[in-house]
């Protein structure tokens, strides 16, 4: 059974081959970022004893155009690659995962100077 650090190692892994170009973080972007970047956090994770279940943030920031604009193709690029690595998402051998995505949601100008498109993507794990 996987915790939330398996949890958004496993997302990392799953969204960082996806060809995006994209600066990919773990929980958040550092202070001054200034490219397009992707962060994955895990949110509060309800544990038992047979059963992991949480829901994990997947934030994909697109600097916006000189001119202030949203750059929409890129942003739609970027999710719909996201979004198809999610639903393919591999495991590791053995491992029990469900996963789907739950929902997607511009969130507008969430950090200064960047569009932010919010994946949100839940995750259950079983002890077999």
């Amino acid at each position: 059974m996987a915790d939330q650090f398996d949890i958004v190692d496993i997302v990392y892994d799953t969204v960082e081959p996806v060809g995006v170009g994209f600066v990919l973080y773990k929980d958040c972007s550092g202070d001054g970022e200034t490219k397009n970047h992707i962060t994955i956090r895990m949110l509060a994770l309800s544990e038992t004893d047979v059963v992991n279940k949480g829901p994990v943030n997947i934030n994909v920031f697109v600097k916006k155009q000189t001119n202030g604009m949203p750059a929409r193709q890129l942003m739609k690029g970027a999710v719909q690659k996201v979004k198809s690595a999610l639903r393919n998402i591999t495991p590791p051998f053995g491992m029990y995962w469900k996963s789907r995505i739950v929902w997607s949601e511009s969130l507008g100008e969430a950090k200064e100077g960047f569009d932010c498109t919010n994946i949100r993507f839940e995750v259950i794990t079983e002890i077999d």
